[in-house]
């Protein structure tokens, strides 16, 4: 019996968990409206497509026409190898070439360059740092992370069922609360500010909550 190569069976294995991510979304009874486009995204440390590509994307198409079907379906490639092989072009300015050549870690120096030309890869640098600190140290910034998340959740439980003016003002206390997980005590004037702000702005601060880095990203929407 011939041996498999990874090769081989990556793109069908990649087809398969993407349509469990997709099926599972729907329960019985429910309709097609809460099925969502699916992404995946494959990071491989071995050359999988006979292309001269870093980074190769799929879709369904017809095939003579190249007509989309649809856009449900997005599966990437990311072939870390091909950043050695001199016979694939590489742009060092494009953003997927920086994520890449970061994945990758060669080094540390490497990663703290990129970090100075991708503000998204000095982010993850900073997480990284932390989580490879002492145990207590990753535990700790893992909990708070984790209970920032659960109460986004709960957020947007409250957002599906409807939003009655009084929950306006619970949506800026959880506001002030992640908030203050995260920077400590916050000042008045914030606190204040936070209260005022009306229901999108509130939505787009507590979304970005977990990339803000400081009280100056706060500030910007009050």
């Amino acid at each position: 019996m011939s041996q498999i190569l990874p090769t081989q069976f990556m793109p069908a294995r990649t087809l398969f968990y993407w349509s469990k991510m997709y099926s599972s979304q729907a329960r019985a009874g429910d309709s097609y409206a809460v099925l969502k486009k699916c992404v995946t995204i494959n990071i491989l440390d071995f050359k999988c497509i006979p292309l001269n590509k870093l980074h190769s994307c799929y879709h369904l198409t017809e095939d003579e026409t190249g007509y989309q079907l649809t856009d449900i379906l997005e599966i990437h490639f990311l072939e870390l190898p091909k950043l050695f092989d001199e016979a694939v072009e590489k742009d060092e300015s494009e953003p997927v070439t920086q994520w890449m050549e970061f994945i990758d870690g060669r080094s540390k120096g490497v990663m703290e360059m990129l970090a100075t030309k991708n503000e998204e890869i000095k982010k993850a640098l900073s997480i990284l740092e932390i989580v490879s600190q002492d145990e207590k140290a990753r535990m700790i910034y893992e909990a708070r992370e984790a209970e920032i998340r659960d109460q986004i959740t709960r957020i947007e439980s409250a957002r599906e069922e409807g939003m009655e003016e009084g929950e306006v003002n619970a949506l800026a206390r959880t506001a002030i609360k992640l908030l203050t997980k995260k920077f400590g005590l916050l000042p008045e004037e914030i606190k204040t500010g936070i209260s005022k702000l009306n229901p999108p702005t509130l939505d787009i601060m507590i979304d970005g909550i977990l990339d803000y880095e400081s009280l100056e990203d706060i500030k910007k929407h009050i």
